[in-house]
């Protein structure tokens, strides 16, 4: 009895130190979802529309917020029977080289007193034009909804709401130790086996996905389009 008196209280002294070495090493706690018993599943309803899910997360998504209403696109956001890919802060501003945000790799120039043309990357979604910033958000809104429970296995392109006719992102569920869902994983894109930090959101209003990227989807090439 002593003995196990003794494992317990043991047991209990652990606990602190796992909860410090979670922040110690920079790991967030899972967020905890309702458990639908019918579906087997966790919750993962969200009861706002795309665009009210955005404005929520300011923290995330306030660059994102920046370009949809620069580019006057709420409604947009706010669609039914949509696949939404959203963009973090850190996929369009982060100035880590590895994650190659969407400000690095689309920088702006101008000509400074002595003639010369520098380069810099700009601080807000409002330094482009509008256009741009249009089309770069209707390419992250994928034509129907797709998510882990009907995307296939293989490499599949799929039809945006861009209005190019290169504008398919490439999406399918990757068999691996943990499958998940994989973006763009072409030759030449900018980076390989894009895999979202949340995927599987669902927005009860527009009836739409939701799958959260920290990294941003640049276009294929026509001849990379096998439909």
């Amino acid at each position: 009895m002593r003995r196990h008196s003794i494992i317990s209280y043991l047991a209990l002294l652990t606990i602190p130190v796992l909860v410090m070495s979670c922040e110690v090493f920079g790991l967030d706690y899972q967020d905890t979802y309702d458990f639908d018993y019918d579906k087997g599943l966790a919750n993962n309803q969200v009861e706002m529309t795309v665009y009210d899910f955005i404005a929520s997360r300011t923290d995330m998504f306030s660059l994102l917020k920046e370009a949809i209403d620069y580019a006057g696109m709420e409604n947009e956001f706010k669609q039914n029977d949509m696949t939404y890919i959203l963009p973090t802060n850190t996929a369009l501003n982060s100035e880590t080289s590895s994650d190659k945000s969407y400000f690095q790799t689309h920088q702006l120039t101008y000509i400074d007193e002595i003639g010369d043309t520098v380069s810099y990357a700009p601080i807000s979604m409002t330094a482009y034009p509008k256009e741009q910033i249009r089309e770069f958000l209707l390419y992250h809104i994928v034509k129907g909804q797709y998510t882990h429970t009907n995307l296939p296995a293989e490499p599949t392109w799929f039809k945006t709401c861009a209005t190019a006719d290169t504008a398919f992102v490439n999406m399918y569920l990757l068999k691996d130790r943990n499958p998940n869902l994989t973006f763009n994983n072409f030759d030449g894109h900018y980076k390989a086996k894009i895999k979202p930090r949340t995927a599987n959101l669902y927005s009860v209003p527009c009836k739409s996905y939701m799958h959260v990227l920290d990294s941003w989807l640049d276009r294929p090439k026509k001849d990379q389009i096998h439909l």
